[in-house]
């Protein structure tokens, strides 16, 4: 498969996200229906959260 013809993934999130760091794992496992994220990636995922980790539980959502 050429690179112009690699398939693209899009994950829209409309299921909220981690409310804390530490939760970022436990969320991916949930989003992606019980099957592990490898750790480097959830290691990515986590960093891509890190600057906003002081507002992850500041939503003004209830929490179910």
């Amino acid at each position: 498969m050429s690179v112009s013809q690699r398939p693209i993934a899009i994950l829209l999130m409309a299921m909220g996200g981690p409310d804390s760091l530490e939760n970022v794992e436990p969320f991916l496992l949930d989003v992606r229906g019980g099957r592990p994220t490898p750790p480097e990636l959830v290691a990515e995922i986590r960093e891509r959260y890190r600057p906003r980790a002081g507002s992850l539980r500041q939503s003004g959502l209830p929490r179910m």
